[in-house]
């Protein structure tokens, strides 16, 4: 695990309303934000904690700070990702909010967030972009592939594996071994014990499918 501890960050995809988390995780790091990038469909800004900046005002010192992606939707999270390099940002380092608990031998991925009270076990492995979110808990040598989202109070047992750009509902619970397949979505509270296929909405306890051609969280999905 390698969190970059730089004293300035940019918050990218500023107007969905997940911004202002990483604006707090950032504070609680010691840390600051330099700029909100306004590219993003969405709201006017009112009272922003940071200058809101349009991505073609850039500056080639602006662009060489660390950047954060606002942990929308794992679809929108990845079009953000590609925008985002698109305007010459590449630093997306791991956000780990200082309140989390993240084993040693955990290793994550370009880009992942892990918000408060997270707790990520020992032996696990993210892809880029996954968005960990508060009080989620991880067992031991899970595996989240790339831009896999967790809820709030998400619960994994040891040996889960989460599909590219799969989505976790609030207090969503995995079984150990179990696997979510990429671009699935699993309800809020939702309890698994067997596998999730790939482009599947299950729901209940224990989860059943309700639908099984499902293109992603928000009807965007993660290429796989």
């Amino acid at each position: 695990m390698g969190a970059d501890q730089t004293a300035a960050w940019l918050v990218y995809a500023c107007r969905t309303s997940y911004a202002g988390e990483l604006v707090e995780m950032i504070g609680r790091r010691g840390e600051s934000v330099r700029a909100l990038l306004d590219n993003w469909d969405g709201p006017a800004i009112e009272s922003a904690p940071a200058p809101v900046v349009p991505v073609a005002e850039l500056d080639p010192t602006m662009r060489a700070l660390p950047t954060v992606i606002a942990p929308t939707t794992p679809g929108n999270r990845h079009r953000a990702r590609l925008d985002a390099e698109q305007h010459g940002l590449t630093r997306f380092p791991v956000l780990v909010d200082p309140t989390a608990v993240v084993a040693a031998s955990a290793s994550l991925g370009v880009g992942t967030t892990v918000n408060a009270g997270a707790v990520i076990g020992a032996s696990t492995m993210t892809g880029r972009m996954v968005c960990v979110n508060r009080s989620a808990s991880i067992g031991h040598d899970g595996v989240l592939h790339d831009y896999a989202s967790l809820g709030p109070g998400c619960l994994l047992g040891g040996h889960v594996t989460i599909g590219t750009g799969a989505f976790l509902g609030v207090g969503a619970v995995c079984a150990p071994e179990v696997t979510v397949g990429a671009n699935a979505t699993v309800g809020a509270g939702a309890v698994v014990v067997r596998d999730v296929a790939p482009n599947t909405v299950v729901v209940g306890n224990p989860a059943r499918p309700l639908r099984t051609d499902d293109p992603g969280y928000g009807g965007v999905g993660v290429p796989v």
